[in-house]
């Protein structure tokens, strides 16, 4: 339904049209013609038929014009055309009707009105010239004479009277166009702010619905988490946030953990005080030993026990953030924990398995090795081609079974603590030139290209040198194996600042960015490795690690899918 206002402009912009205007001037003529042609009357003794058919046909043609142009497509000075001809017409109707005496010589008001009313100035002395011609031209064409002082005051007076009128209704239509424009502008702006405020509805509307399906699944997703208990508190350690995976781990339901629990009630005590080093200290402090790192903007990810709600305790995993109100301001913190029984039972398995497989087959392949070794020195009987070749067999399987139990025992050093070191003085470049001597043989097989980069000037450093060696043949060992024939392998050395750096860069098969951080995790391999069927068991990388950590030093992988890879390791100087 059109508003109000549209219905205003619709009638404002009708009656503003020159066809509109036009109607009364047409009307005050055709009645002018019906006085005329009254019979008896003294205008139709006094008329000049000729006059007033000029007259009319004046006017019949500036109301066709008025309804026929389109005037929108000009501007509104052409429209003036229409009430300018009107006069003309009714100039010629007073003369053709007595002059002076005429009666019809007041008709001329409707169109100087419309000409009054258009915009600007120069219709005021319009009208004033028109007034003037319609009054002084009987006289001037000698139909009239002056007869005395009446005549003259009426010829000079009249002219001003309407220019007055004239102005007036100018300056009346100007402030009312103003005051219009400015009424548009204002209902304009009105508009756009209605627009704009039905848009922000619509906006909001849709903001809301989208709220709710996130929040639907946010709740289903918290809902979903059961395999980790997330638990938050205020900045003294009270729990205020509890899921579902909390209350089926830790056996406390949400009523109860927001009942005035708080997070160190999970912990061991003595876990917590040994960490804080209080002693009997109250329990802001305890509670501060487990906030310490991420109070300050950093993840702490540690391992602690917690105790469930029948008193059992499990060994947890534990990442702890800082959480920040709407202002950023610190409002408490997020503690995620995942139940690591499985994960240690499986470690401990492990490390079971890799202790018994390693005692149980280092002594028998030992007695191999010894064996074979008694029936290579033996001369009586000589053994055969065929029973040399044999014997190598075993002699090269039985060495590949002893390495693989000598890197599963290392691996259990490692784990259990027990792993040490032997430093000396090593000059690097003879050690990786041992390791390039080593590994070339089995690289010319595969068609590899091996090369070893000789900087300028030695380079010391305090090491493990046989450790060191171990982990550049583990590098270089990969490399080889990973890249494909007509590849190369790069191996050298370099000083940077306080440290020295070694990298083993190869352009083999590449190794997916999101198994980088698994590569030194124990028996895992690379889905590239298991691709393309390159042997091993998963130890090398985490040998390589655990000497270099050892060491002080840092290890660092980069590699792209069907590129290649570069490992460097940086130890210090």
């Amino acid at each position: 339904m059109p508003t109000a206002r549209a219905r205003a402009r619709r009638f404002l912009d009708t009656a503003d049209r020159p066809a509109i205007k036009q109607v009364p001037t047409a009307a005050a003529f055709l009645l002018a013609n019906v006085f005329i042609l009254l019979p008896g009357s003294d205008g139709s003794v006094e008329a000049s038929p000729t006059g007033v058919l000029v007259a009319d046909l004046v006017v019949a043609i500036a109301t066709v014009l008025a309804f026929v142009v389109p005037w929108d497509r000009h501007g509104r000075s052409w429209q003036l055309i229409v009430p300018l001809a009107s006069i003309a017409a009714i100039i010629v109707l007073r003369i053709a009707t007595g002059g002076a005496q005429s009666p019809y010589g007041g008709l001329i008001l409707l169109p100087i009105v419309w000409i009054a009313a258009e915009e600007g100035r120069r219709n005021v002395a319009i009208v004033l010239a028109a007034v003037a011609a319609n009054l002084t031209l009987p006289y001037a064409i000698g139909q009239s004479h002056v007869s005395g002082a009446e005549d003259w005051i009426r010829v000079a007076f009249t002219p001003i009277t309407f220019t007055i009128a004239a102005a007036l209704i100018n300056q009346l239509s100007s402030v009312s166009r103003s005051r219009q424009r400015s009424a548009d502008a204002l209902l304009a702006e009105r508009d756009e702010l209605i627009d704009s405020l039905a848009e922000a509805v619509r906006v909001a509307e849709h903001s809301e619905k989208e709220a709710a399906v996130a929040a639907r699944l946010m709740n289903s997703v918290w809902d979903a988490i059961t395999e980790q208990a997330i638990i938050g508190t205020d900045l003294d350690g009270a729990i205020d946030v509890w899921n579902g995976g909390a209350a089926q781990i830790l056996g406390y339901s949400e009523q109860e953990a927001l009942s005035g629990m708080r997070i160190v009630d999970l912990h061991l005590r003595e876990e917590v005080l040994a960490e804080s080093g209080a002693g009997g200290s109250p329990f802001p402090g305890r509670f501060a030993a487990l906030t310490d790192v991420a109070r300050d903007g950093a993840a702490d990810v540690r391992d602690w026990t917690y105790r469930r709600r029948d008193g059992s305790t499990f060994p947890a995993q534990v990442a702890i953030t800082q959480r920040t109100d709407a202002l950023g301001r610190p409002s408490g913190f997020i503690f995620v924990a995942t139940d690591e029984t499985r994960a240690k039972e499986i470690e401990r398995l492990k490390d079971e398995f890799s202790g018994l497989i390693s005692h149980e087959l280092r002594t028998p392949l030992s007695s191999i090795l010894g064996y074979a070794e008694l029936l290579r020195l033996d001369d009586d009987p000589p053994l055969s081609a065929s029973q040399q070749k044999y014997l190598g067999v075993v002699e090269r399987n039985a060495k590949r079974l002893l390495q693989l139990v000598g890197d599963l025992l290392f691996t259990a050093q490692v784990e259990a603590g027990r792993f040490s070191i032997a430093a000396v003085p090593v000059e690097l470049r003879a050690l990786l030139k041992a390791s390039a001597e080593s590994a070339r043989p089995n690289a010319e097989k595969a068609g590899i290209a091996l090369k070893l980069v000789d900087g300028e000037g030695p380079l010391r450093l305090t090491a493990d040198p046989t450790r060191l060696g171990q982990a550049v043949d583990n590098l270089v060992s990969n490399a080889v194996k990973f890249t494909r024939r007509g590849g190369t392998v790069r191996l050298e050395a370099r000083r940077e600042e306080a440290r020295v750096v070694i990298t083993v860069t190869d352009t083999g098969v590449g190794i997916p960015a999101d198994e980088l951080d698994r590569l030194s995790e124990r028996f895992f391999r690379a889905s590239t490795a298991t691709k393309n069927a390159v042997q091993g068991v998963g130890l090398g990388l985490t040998i390589t690690k655990a000497i270099v950590v050892a060491h002080g030093g840092t290890l660092a992988i980069s590699s792209t899918i069907g590129e290649g890879t570069s490992i460097a390791i940086g130890l210090p100087a």
